[in-house]
């Protein structure tokens, strides 16, 4: 949609103007992007009166430009396109006095204002599941309230001990006994009395979709580690495949930080069988002389910085899904936070074709194409 001289433009509050001799660079502060052009300082210094107030035939009218404007409109058509200029076709509504910063990052991806509402309200009336309230489920519960959504239902079958205080958010030495979801969504009403919790108590199990009607979701974020995040993800995968269900993986333990925000779009990105078979061929060694150790009482490190740094991981990735912006980082893609190293790993897991759930034979491949 090119810029039309009837439009309202606005220079994005976001955006730092450089200008050095002949060359001005726009750097979009948000996304660590810079766009630089040769143009003449004056046009440069003009653009700053773009504030959304007048219609761009009275800006060029303004400022004696309307016999340049075969030159002007490509210049401004440009830096629309490249959200540098924002078309204010809109007022925004009542949430940006709320949320003014995650209206400025949207912003990044849209040339108008109308559809930076539009991918807000996307996020407003999504509904979240989130399965174990942990050190990781409750930090992105969390972040995910605070960027927007407000409705969520909360998965969970234990109660708040000393022990769980020191990695998990929101949670109290008055919690102590109480349900995590009762406790924890307690919290969130405090923060935000907008928001809407539902909660089931229960641990998730391969019958565990059976016994609940979970109604309509838009994600569903695992952060359940019993018996292991691997098995839990699963069970979820299983469900969501065949439902359409966006999912991620919200983070795990295994000697290191793991399994972080692995994001699964049925019918468009690798899923979690076919990370399961990338990783099978990675490990693929000779098992022959191996000794299985034994240690029941093994418990794995957990540390809140390294729980909050999953998490924002995870969060970020649940927040593009649900504003259904396309930039996700971690579909296809495996990382590893390495303790020791202060670093993080990256495999690329892509999408199998011979992957029995969503290649050519997949029996969600084939479910999928039935319904469209």
């Amino acid at each position: 949609m090119s810029v039309e001289i009837n439009d309202r433009l606005k220079l994005r509050p976001s955006v730092a103007v450089v200008s050095n001799g002949d060359v001005t660079e726009f750097f979009l502060s948000d996304i660590r992007h810079s766009i630089a052009l040769r143009m003449q300082k004056k046009v440069t210094q003009l653009l700053f009166g773009l504030d959304g107030t007048m219609t761009v035939g009275e800006f060029l009218e303004a400022n004696n430009l309307g016999s340049q404007n075969e030159e002007v409109m490509p210049l401004l058509d440009f830096l629309n396109k490249n959200c540098v200029l924002i078309k204010v076709d809109m007022i925004y509504s009542e949430d940006y006095d709320k949320f003014p910063r995650v209206y400025s990052l949207l912003e990044n991806y849209c040339p108008t204002q109308q559809q930076v509402e539009e991918h807000f309200q996307m996020v407003r009336k999504s509904r979240v599941m989130i399965i174990g309230l942990g050190s990781v489920g409750t930090w992105v519960a969390q972040s995910l309230l605070m960027s927007g959504v407000r409705h969520f239902l909360f998965v969970d079958g234990d109660r708040v001990e000393l022990s769980n205080l020191h990695r998990q958010c929101g949670l109290t030495e008055a919690s102590i006994g109480q349900l995590k979801t009762d406790a924890f969504s307690s919290r969130l009403k405090e923060m935000d009395a907008e928001v809407e919790v539902d909660c089931i108590v229960d641990w998730l199990d391969e019958a565990f979709f059976e016994r609940h009607d979970i109604g309509h979701i838009d994600l569903i974020v695992n952060c359940a580690d019993k018996p292991t995040v691997d098995e839990t993800s699963m069970i979820v995968g299983k469900y969501a495949m065949p439902h359409g269900i966006p999912h991620i993986v919200g983070g795990g333990y295994n000697l290191h930080q793991s399994l972080i925000g692995q994001v699964v779009i049925p019918g468009k990105t690798a899923c979690l069988e076919c990370f399961r078979m990338n990783l099978d061929d990675l490990n693929e060694i000779d098992t022959s002389n191996i000794r299985k150790l034994e240690n029941k009482n093994r418990r794995v490190g957990s540390f809140p910085p390294l729980s909050a740094l999953s998490s924002a991981i995870t969060a970020n990735e649940a927040f593009k899904v649900l504003a259904g912006l396309d930039n996700l980082t971690m579909a296809g893609q495996r990382t590893e936070f390495l303790l020791r190293e202060l670093n993080f790993a990256n495999v690329d897991m892509p999408r199998r074709h011979d992957c029995k759930w969503c290649g050519y034979e997949g029996k969600y491949y084939q479910l999928q194409r039935d319904k469209n």
